[in-house]
């Protein structure tokens, strides 16, 4: 249910008139935001089925002890915190092993700050305002990062002509003093390589003939390309556009006569009016899940009905078919979509009590208590077949067993 269809259900479910004009779509969003942060968001949480979590990855730095809470985190709290050994973290692919950290009371911290030798290991913290602060102090050369998992705050509701859909993704590739034996490899989103090769004259397969200026080249290249079927390609002056279906895939030069750009392109089905250049953007997800798949990206530039991030910010788990939107802003809510009518019902019932109809209200008040009585068998235990496992880890027979710290 996207917010299109959200508002038609509000309105369906008050016989809203069409020539109303106490309440504007923004405003009836509104009260659907309201109730999200109110009512749904805290009801979901209550199951502790690990909704809503994200984790943010901090390198160690020298001297710095105190490391700022994720902004998004709901109500500046914390899941867990874990010491990484590697700077990257536990990131896809996975890198790193996580080691359990322990929070200590802030009157403690004069104790800790006295510890030295092997005591100075990063796997105490305590908590000051929106940081944890590592305790002994980080000096120079620390190994490692801080991995912080947190429940996310879903983002705000608004109009769906504020976001962009994805329907292709594009690069560009430069082409200059092409010679003989330069290649360009596109690796598609199964691993697999297909590699292009300039060849004086004469080409075949995946070959593309060295035309006698860059423009000719360049149409030779899109001219392979499209008809190995790897991908789409055109060209224009010098410049060939590659466009493909999965984010995934990855394109190298041989050498500088070719040049891949740093941006990737994102057709989209439409282009906001609120996106301009440098605009900080939030990637999302379109099927169910409705994950924020990056937060905080900046919008390179804009061409016609193609939109440009680096494409070190894009991440690989993004599907033609999601969406950008501005930052901490959605068109679909981000909570299961089993639950979209629950908000729905709730944000008919804002508007009810707002224009003082207490007879509608109190039906729809009805109606949201079978909601949720009903709400717990769809969010309880998401995996009923295997029970939790309880792990005595901190017993004396998993003393000193891998990710687990001392305990004080």
């Amino acid at each position: 249910m996207n917010s299109d269809d959200l508002l038609a259900s509000v309105k369906r479910k008050i016989s809203f008139p069409s020539s109303q004009n106490t309440f504007t779509d923004a405003d009836i969003l509104a009260f659907a935001n309201e109730e999200l942060m109110i009512s749904q968001v805290p009801s979901i949480l209550q199951f502790h089925e690990e909704y809503f979590v994200a984790k943010q990855v901090s390198p160690i730095i020298s001297n710095q002890s105190a490391y700022a809470v994720p902004t998004r985190a709901i109500g500046m709290k914390l899941r867990q915190v874990a010491w990484c050994d590697n700077v990257n973290g536990p990131d896809y692919p996975y890198n790193g092993n996580l080691f359990e950290m322990t929070r200590i009371d802030a009157e403690d911290k004069p104790f800790f700050q006295s510890s030295v030798g092997a005591d100075r290991a990063v796997h105490k913290y305590y908590i000051e305002g929106n940081n944890i602060n590592l305790i002994p102090s980080i000096v120079t050369n620390p190994t490692g990062s801080i991995v912080m998992y947190y429940f996310q705050r879903p983002n705000m509701l608004t109009t769906t002509d504020q976001a962009a859909t994805i329907q292709n993704f594009s690069i560009a590739v430069t082409v200059g003093t092409v010679v003989a034996g330069d290649t360009l490899t596109i690796t598609n989103q199964n691993s697999t390589a297909t590699v292009f090769t300039a060849v004086v004259s004469g080409a075949t397969g995946n070959q593309f003939n060295i035309g006698g200026t860059p423009t000719i080249t360049a149409t030779n290249l899109a001219a392979a390309i499209q008809a190995n079927g790897v991908a789409t390609a055109t060209s224009a002056n010098a410049v060939v556009t590659i466009v493909f279906g999965y984010v995934a895939f990855t394109f190298v030069a041989s050498s500088a006569n070719l040049t891949v750009d740093t941006k990737t392109g994102f057709i989209v089905n439409q282009v906001p009016s609120t996106f301009v250049a440098n605009s900080i953007c939030d990637m999302l997800q379109t099927k169910p899940g409705h994950q924020t798949r990056a937060i905080s990206i900046t919008l390179k530039s804009i061409a016609g009905m193609t939109i440009f991030f680096n494409t070190t910010d894009v991440p690989s788990t993004l599907v033609t078919g999601d969406y950008v939107c501005l930052e901490n802003q959605c068109i679909i809510p981000q909570i299961p979509p089993d639950l979209h009518n629950g908000l729905a019902e709730r944000t008919a019932a804002r508007i009810l009590a707002a224009l003082g109809d207490m007879q509608g209200l109190q039906a729809s008040g009805q109606k949201i208590q079978e909601i949720e009585k009903n709400q717990g068998m769809l969010l309880d235990n998401r995996t009923e077949g295997e029970p939790r496992k309880i792990l005595a880890r901190h017993s004396l027979l998993r003393y000193g067993k891998m990710g687990t710290s001392r305990r004080l």
